[in-house]
């Protein structure tokens, strides 16, 4: 049996190549045993969850292994997480700005697949080479969790997450479910901060047990409003593509209809395609226009059905999978069977 050294206090130390690879892949797997509430700040209502298989948790870095601030640097930055969700919510204004000025889908999955490839280059650096993780942590330190210091950050799966929303879905489903990660999370964690400790736990295990009803309910309103601002004014009409809305007002049904390609017109055309709206779109615009064809789900269902969609994923746990990967997939696949269900059936 091989023994293991003593742990060393402060950041731990990779000394060599099988700890250095080690580092990669608990920074690509996200092991189970990293849970938000390992470097929740004091006061913060929350409890660890057991490891599985009897693993030992990698310890956190202490904060002692950060450099030194002000109280007011602790509450603003580590215990509110300002910056970081100043920046996750920015980007759902970017989406949206883009979508109504109606930029060419391949352009920004281009400049995406670049700043993925180029920051997930950076982290890997960082990972391994100390002097380098020192200057980079010094410059943007401040948007970092402690627990993303011995792994991949969020930005990278952020990424990941967004590029496969987009690939899988219509533009209009793929930008109201980018908007419910940027703008959902920071809601459900702040008002889940505040108000957490007043409310019961979500359930687990579906739900992850550091989740609480008061950041699941400002996760269901804002994912509401998120729908509302998108498809509920003139927004998603500005940005229309050529392939049309999955969605309109007093429109018809697209998903679930006959008009929709693949089994049960799901409108999946495989994982090269993914789901798109219409198989013929020359077909559904004449159906629409005289006034065949399903009619499209209410609005008032639509909106409280995305907003429970987004409620219900921002709370989920799925062992340790970055949210940041999976609520805008997720989101997505929520969004469209709303709209599948109730074109089949309707």
């Amino acid at each position: 049996m091989v023994e293991t050294a003593p742990p060393v206090q402060g950041r731990a130390q990779r000394s060599n190549s099988l700890e250095k690879g080690a580092a990669v892949l608990r920074a690509l797997a996200r092991t189970p045993s990293y849970h938000e509430v390992a470097h929740a700040a004091p006061g913060d209502a929350a409890q660890v969850p057991p490891i599985s298989r009897g693993a030992p948790a990698p310890a956190p870095a202490p904060r002692a292994a950060r450099p030194l601030h002000s109280a007011r640097w602790e509450k603003i930055v580590v215990k509110w997480e300002v910056p970081r969700k100043v920046l996750h919510a920015s980007i759902g204004f970017v989406v949206l700005a883009l979508y109504a000025l109606n930029v060419d889908l391949d352009r920004i999955v281009r400049v995406l697949s670049y700043m993925l490839v180029s920051i997930a280059s950076l982290d890997l650096l960082r990972l391994n080479v100390p002097p380098f993780e020192r200057a980079y942590e010094a410059v943007v330190g401040a948007l970092m969790r402690d627990g993303e210091r011995e792994r991949v950050n969020g930005v990278v799966w952020y990424l990941v997450g967004v590029l496969a929303t987009l690939h899988l879905f219509p533009e209009d489903i793929a930008c109201v479910s980018i908007m419910i990660l940027s703008w959902c999370d920071p809601c459900a964690s702040t008002f889940g901060r505040l108000y957490g400790r007043h409310t019961p736990s979500m359930p687990a295990p579906l739900f992850a047990q550091r989740k609480s009803f008061a950041g699941f309910l400002a996760a269901v309103l804002a994912g509401s409003l998120t729908t509302y601002a998108f498809w509920g004014t003139s927004l998603a009409r500005r940005g229309e593509r050529a392939s049309g809305l999955s969605w309109t007002p007093g429109g018809t049904a697209t998903f679930g209809t006959r008009e929709a390609p693949g089994v049960f017109h799901t409108g999946w055309t495989g994982l090269r395609g993914g789901f798109v709206a219409h198989g013929d779109a020359s077909l559904w615009a004449r159906a629409a226009s005289v006034g065949g064809g399903a009619p499209a789900v209410p609005a008032w269902l639509l909106y409280v059905g995305t907003g429970l969609v987004a409620g219900v994923i921002e709370s989920l746990d799925l062992g340790g999978i970055d949210d940041n990967l999976f609520i805008p997939v997720l989101s997505g696949l929520g969004i469209w069977a709303t709209l599948w269900v109730w074109g089949l059936y309707v």
